[in-house]
């Protein structure tokens, strides 16, 4: 029986095309992005990783990208060596770009203008002033979580611009501090940091989506779209990083959202439902560890609903988390790969479920 990827293209189809050389990609190149990804220096990348580079940009150097194809490359890990390509593809797999690559630029320009106008309108000034009741409080509650998100990763106290001189000490010292406890000395001066992209794109977000507005955990998710994007920039691209970032986040919402929703939590997108399939999945696959677990009155859903609403972004370092988000979002039926993750996290603690009482099993979790 052939190989199949879990969007039911044959991996012999893909493993047995001759692909084209970086220079012919280059010289072949349907778009100004695909065309820098191609003429990068691979001098000192492996064999083996130059080909894995080779075949998804040839997947890419079309007029109408297979999606199926490109994600059961994408689901197999996408290569870092490659600048672009891992944002690239995130935004194609999310929908954010078109699969026409000759109609990148004119969307990436176009949802840049949009976010420069909804930006304009919503936050004139570092902290939006004369706001209602209802968005002093959105502004307030994403305040405070931007400061803690990733507190493993320096890079979002960092500012956006580095120039030389700057005391990063003193501006990390300021960044922990809201906007309203800084002097108008501190105002006048204020640096961003990619902790305050990240609150815009929230704020504008929750304003823009009344009914979802913001719940804490987007910023964890938002997190590792952005922190993808900042690192893996294609060189004259910069500017549409905040608005690239902004409306795949968007998009990945509008599959999320009902989870963040108390109002849906019954419905079958809403978050009870989900934790009931991370439940019949383990139920199902490990029926010992789950009557085991049921016995010692070990409820796993103290820890999938953390894993639910934060896509495991909490279980592992981000450099983890990305790679098993190529996954996730390559996953043809979003997101059913979750789900066997979140069985492998219960199955790893198994000889504790097996043989501990319940809250030795929550340390092992926590572990």
């Amino acid at each position: 029986m052939a190989e199949m990827d879990n969007g039911g293209v044959k991996m012999e189809e893909l493993k047995g095309k001759p692909w084209k050389s970086f220079k012919e990609i280059q010289k072949e190149a349907v778009c100004d992005i695909i065309k820098k990804m191609a003429s990068a220096n691979y001098k000192n990348v492996g064999v083996y990783t130059k080909m894995k580079i080779r075949r998804m940009l040839e997947v890419l150097n079309v007029s109408c990208i297979n999606l199926d194809a490109l994600r059961v490359l994408c689901y197999n890990g996408i290569i870092e060596d490659c600048r672009g390509l891992r944002s690239t593809v995130w935004k194609l797999i999310l929908f954010y770009l078109p699969v026409e690559p000759v109609r990148w630029h004119e969307v990436m320009e176009s949802k840049f203008e949009e976010y420069q106008a909804l930006k304009q309108k919503l936050i004139p000034a570092l902290i939006p002033q004369d706001l209602s009741a209802e968005r002093e409080i959105l502004w307030e509650d994403i305040e405070k979580d931007i400061k803690r998100t990733r507190a493993d990763v320096s890079f979002f106290t960092e500012p956006v611009q580095i120039k030389p001189g700057m005391d990063l000490s003193a501006l990390y010292e300021i960044s922990q501090l809201r906007k309203s406890e800084l002097t108008k000395e501190q105002l006048k001066d204020y640096v961003y940091t990619h902790a305050d992209v990240l609150g815009r794109i929230l704020y504008i977000y929750g304003c823009m989506h009344p009914d979802v507005m913001y719940v804490q955990g987007m910023n964890e998710l938002l997190a590792v779209i952005y922190y993808v994007f900042a690192k893996d920039l294609v060189v004259g691209y910069e500017k549409y990083l905040e608005s690239d970032a902004f409306f795949t986040f968007e998009l990945l919402m509008e599959e999320l959202k009902d989870i963040f929703n108390e109002r849906m939590d019954k419905q079958v997108n809403g978050l009870k439902a989900k934790l009931k399939m991370i439940e019949e999945v383990i139920e199902r696959n490990r029926k010992d560890l789950w009557d085991a677990m049921s016995e010692k009155g070990f409820d796993v859903n103290i820890f999938a609903l953390r894993w639910q609403m934060l896509l495991l972004t909490q279980e592992f370092t981000i450099p983890d988390v990305i790679r098993l988000w190529d996954s996730l979002l390559a996953d043809m039926m979003r997101f059913n790969f979750f789900l066997y993750v979140c069985l492998a996290l219960v199955v790893n603690v198994e000889q504790n479920i097996l043989e501990e009482e319940a809250d030795t099993i929550s340390k092992a979790m926590k572990e």
